[in-house]
């Protein structure tokens, strides 16, 4: 089955809502003809509308913030690279930086969620993007859930349909609904705990 955003496929996801950019695109070599202009421009306004989103979809996955932002940074980088031939954007950069975090997460220790937060050269505030992405204690409900479960539902946060989910994850859509119920179901859970344990 074939990734959506992966050259050779058609642009689906729909694009939820935008959030404030706090950080610059990757460095580009000068540009001289149209062109290369344009492609800058185009790059230039997706990666300000996609990057806190991704670097926000990873910390939900586990990763730290400083581990989100140097992921999300070096995806849009190879977006970059291979703007021309890539057909959905979006669903690229989440399929790329996806299976980069899976593939850190494989060989590295988890770091446990509550650890201090470092500043990064691609978020140097990271306090600021932290209280932004737990806000409502998503982060939290999220991170108790299972993987599968987690990466769901937080892609329904960000808009994603059960279809454009199923072609992302590379599952069928009726696994995605029953993550969804699921995930659903275990942080209603996990949220009425945190409710009833004493402060």
């Amino acid at each position: 089955m074939t990734h959506p955003g992966l050259p050779g496929n058609a642009d689906t996801p729909s694009s939820p809502l935008a959030d404030p950019a706090v950080c610059e695109p990757p460095a580009t070599s000068s540009v001289t003809d149209g062109k290369n202009h344009d492609r800058t421009d185009e790059f230039s306004s997706f990666y300000l509308e996609h990057f806190r989103r991704l670097v926000a979809y990873l910390i939900y996955q586990g990763a730290t913030t400083h581990l989100a932002a140097d992921l999300a940074q070096e995806t849009m980088t190879t977006a970059y690279r291979r703007w021309p031939e890539i057909t959905s954007p979006k669903a690229y950069v989440y399929t790329v930086a996806g299976r980069a975090f899976i593939r850190h997460s494989l060989k590295t220790p988890e770091v446990p969620a509550g650890d201090a937060l470092e500043p990064t050269t691609v978020l140097p505030r990271p306090d600021a993007a932290e209280a932004w992405v737990q806000a409502q204690q998503i982060t939290q409900v999220l991170r108790a859930l299972p993987s599968r479960q987690r990466q769901v539902l937080a892609l329904t946060i960000y808009g994603w349909s059960p279809a454009e989910i199923a072609g992302l994850l590379d599952i069928a859509p009726s696994a995605v609904r029953s993550n969804l119920m699921k995930a659903r179901r275990g942080a209603d859970e996990h949220r009425r705990r945190i409710e009833e344990e004493p402060s």
